[in-house]
């Protein structure tokens, strides 16, 4: 993976400081002062992680409420590519085999049952955002994957094994947030402290679980998600709506801005703050399209978040700790798929528009060629070129403009030309993988919430 990881903190108790880049390209590491010296992270076997398949004698999945490729909720707005949903489920299902096998390894050192979604790289086995994807997508194809319930568990399993201790001492729902990254031996790899995209999609796919399988097993996947949903309040979220992370709680990054999912919480909690998530979102994207991006696009990271007219991009260095943060680049290049999928269940205009100017800039700065379209932009529109991520290609930028070009009509044949190129250029990889197969899984119309229609 190419990029560093924002951690969050909510409490001027906890004085941190990102302190370097650790993992080669794995993620921020934090010093901390102000806390309980004699809170201690959980113990683990050192044993690394190993690629073993999921045991094929055990108790099978309940039955799948939505079972993959089921299209239960048909989508309130937006347009689908031009192919036959039934060739485009086959690819998925394809495709979702072939990333389990490569992805998914055994974390029994960690808890019996355990699994995880391998990291990159060797030293680490896995990290809280590669943990949310996994169980997104162990519950988006049960129904399809006979394990999917068996896969989803043992991957909550590990999560809850690996508390954010670090947030703990501060704040007691710590315990239902992830540390944002393990050691290959199982271990503790992220000194206790947690990422909030990997929390989110935990969270939202906690929700899912509870209308997948139901709450009456093993895990109650309700409650899971409510406490996890909590916890992101009061550690990660400002009382006006806006997510908060390092040095200051007005900094946030705008891929964590996952409206669909602030959704599904107001609708599992009644809490409004959610509802006011959505809000301030889509003020503070906004105002970073018209008023820094000539062509329609976002930074990874904003500053001055608590105002809404003073807001702007990263100056560099607040979050992931490089120069690139008031770019758009490996955060901010989610957040196509991520508006996307709110806006095929929800229909909210407002998220039409903000990802219609970003899929704008994509087809006409790209003459409509996906070979065209690069790795990495300044606000302006100009391809990152230089240093140690050149221009080219990645399914983490195109799967999410895939998904992103569902948004209007205008887009149809962008969108077949996307789908097509994803479709030809799958992987295997972490990050790109994932966020690539969820895109798509958005594009087909596989894609569902727990948010009230």
């Amino acid at each position: 993976m190419r990029r560093r990881f924002f951690l969050q903190s909510a409490t001027s108790a906890a004085v941190v400081a990102l302190t370097g880049c650790g993992g080669g390209g794995g993620g921020g590491t934090v010093a901390a002062t102000g806390t309980d010296s004699a809170y201690t992270p959980p113990a683990a076997a050192p044993v690394a992680g190993t690629q073993q398949p999921l045991s094929a004698t055990a108790t099978p999945s309940a039955a799948a409420a939505y079972p993959f490729g089921a299209r239960l909720d048909k989508y309130a707005a937006g347009i689908a590519p031009s192919q036959s949903a039934e060739s485009m489920d086959t690819l998925l299902k394809t495709q979702y085999s072939a990333w389990k096998a490569a992805r998914i390894v055994d974390a029994s050192s960690i808890v019996a049952g355990g699994y995880a979604v391998l990291f990159s790289n060797s030293s680490y086995m896995t990290v809280s955002e590669g943990m949310g994807y996994g169980m997104l997508l162990a519950a988006l194809f049960a129904g399809h994957d006979p394990q999917a319930q068996q896969l989803f568990d043992g991957l909550l399993a590990v999560v809850r094994a690996r508390p954010a201790y670090a947030v703990i001492p501060f704040d007691p729902n710590g315990k239902y947030l992830n540390e944002w990254r393990i050691n290959a031996n199982g271990t503790s790899g992220g000194e206790g402290w947690s990422a909030m995209d990997g929390d989110l999609d935990i969270a939202m796919a906690l929700l899912m679980a509870d209308r997948q399988w139901g709450s009456s097993g093993t895990w109650n996947y309700l409650q899971e998600g409510k406490n996890t949903i909590e916890a992101l309040k009061t550690w990660s979220m400002n009382p006006d709506g806006s997510t908060r992370g390092l040095p200051s709680a007005k900094n946030n990054r705008t891929s964590d801005y996952m409206i669909g999912h602030f959704r599904a919480f107001a609708a599992a909690t009644g809490d409004k703050l959610w509802d006011k998530a959505v809000d301030k979102a889509y003020k503070l994207l906004n105002r970073m399209q018209t008023v820094y991006s000539p062509v329609g696009l976002m930074p990874d990271f904003v500053m001055n978040t608590d105002n809404d007219d003073g807001a702007q991009p990263s100056t560099g260095y607040i979050g992931d700790g490089n120069d690139k943060e008031g770019y758009f680049w490996w955060n901010a290049c989610r957040n196509p798929w991520r508006f996307s999928s709110d806006f095929v269940l929800s229909g909210d205009t407002r998220f039409q528009q903000i990802t219609g100017r970003m899929i704008d800039f994509f087809q006409s700065s790209s003459k409509g060629d996906p070979a065209n379209i690069g790795m990495g932009y300044a606000l302006d529109g100009t391809i990152l070129m230089g240093g140690n991520f050149p221009g080219g290609n990645s399914a983490a930028y195109h799967g999410p403009i895939c998904a992103g070009a569902c948004v209007d009509a205008r887009f149809q044949g962008f969108l077949d030309t996307m789908w097509n190129w994803n479709a030809t250029h799958l992987t295997t990889g972490y990050y790109d993988s994932e966020i690539q197969l969820l895109s798509m899984a958005v594009a087909s119309g596989n894609w569902w919430s727990t948010a009230k229609r």
